[in-house]
């Protein structure tokens, strides 16, 4: 079980800024701000998905990066509107 962690907290350290710029391409779009964490982690479980299958990997480990990576690709977005101001 640590090692499932560990691998998915690292692969998730390189999908985070993937799914930063696709959020960042559906913020211009006419979308509520409130569903952009959720959008963020689906992202992020989607690519995470796709990678694994791409690299016929583990999906479990690549759909948890994923998570994480939408989580926190979703928390850095909170993070940085909090510290710029924005409402």
């Amino acid at each position: 079980m640590d090692n499932l962690l560990n691998e998915a907290t690292l692969l998730s350290g390189s999908l985070i800024p993937i799914v930063l710029i696709f959020v960042q391409l559906i913020k211009g779009s006419d979308t509520s701000p409130k569903l952009l964490p959720w959008i963020a982690i689906g992202l992020g479980v989607a690519l995470g998905l796709t990678v694994g299958i791409a690299l016929n990997a583990s999906l479990l480990v690549y759909g948890l990066a994923g998570l994480l990576a939408g989580a926190g690709a979703s928390g850095v977005y909170d993070a940085g509107k909090s510290i710029k101001g924005d409402n």
